[in-house]
């Protein structure tokens, strides 16, 4: 698969700011557990001559919750500036305990190759999927694929969304009867792994303007997660 570039053809849409950092609280209950943020790098970097994107979502928790779970996570991506297809990604997961880091590269011939490596058990693994469907991407593309499309109140947004060795079809669904003048709702289908169960709704609001997320709820075993936009 080639992804044809155009200098002249491609125009950086407006939502997709370089520089730009979005903080967040996460919550759980009332209680305040960690801090998030997402940051956009300043500048393009180049693949095969075709600019990408270096997206960082980065987690910690805080406060006394570190007592029992110091938890320090990092996802790093560079997605194509036009289709937001990944080339690498990098996942670090820290714990007290223990560090996983997993290394991810993409290829897109006939089909699309994902080769991981897990630096921890120095393994290697090749794993290969067809080009169909919807448009496809990692966890961080998938923010910035809708951080780029002209969202409207009665369309649902769809990907296919790659995590851990398996492509998942990831949906969002406009609640026309809870948005406003300045915000959309949207119900979440995240994977169908047992963290995400289908009886238990998650949502996102995003601002209408640049598709900015202000709030996303997690609804998991574990209980509802909430992600808030520190403005």
């Amino acid at each position: 698969m080639s992804m044809a570039w155009s200098q002249s053809a491609f125009q950086e849409n407006e939502n997709h700011i370089r520089g730009e950092t979005l903080n967040y609280k996460i919550k759980y209950g009332w209680f305040k557990i960690g801090e998030a943020k997402v940051h956009t790098d300043s500048e393009f970097h180049y693949f095969d001559n075709e600019p990408h994107y270096l997206v960082r979502f980065n987690l910690k928790t805080v406060g006394w919750l570190r007592i029992f779970a110091d938890l320090d996570i990092l996802f790093e991506s560079y997605v194509h500036a036009d289709s937001f297809m990944p080339r690498t990604a990098l996942r670090s997961v820290k714990t007290s305990k223990k560090t996983n880091i997993q290394e991810d590269k993409f290829f897109y011939r006939d089909s699309i190759y994902v080769e991981t490596f897990r630096r921890e058990k120095e393994q290697t693994r090749v794993t290969t999927y067809p080009i169909v469907g919807e448009a496809f991407t990692d966890a961080l593309g998938t923010y910035m694929l809708i951080r780029g499309r002209e969202l409207s109140d009665d369309k649902e947004e769809a990907a296919r969304f790659y995590i851990a060795h398996r492509i998942y079809e990831f949906a969002m669904i406009p609640e026309k009867s809870s948005g406003s003048d300045k915000e959309r709702f949207y119900e979440v289908n995240f994977p169908p792994i047992k963290q995400f169960p289908r009886d238990k709704t998650s949502y996102a609001i995003l601002g209408r303007e640049k598709n900015i997320p202000i709030e996303i709820k997690l609804s998991t075993d574990n209980g509802n997660f909430y992600f808030v936009l520190d403005k």
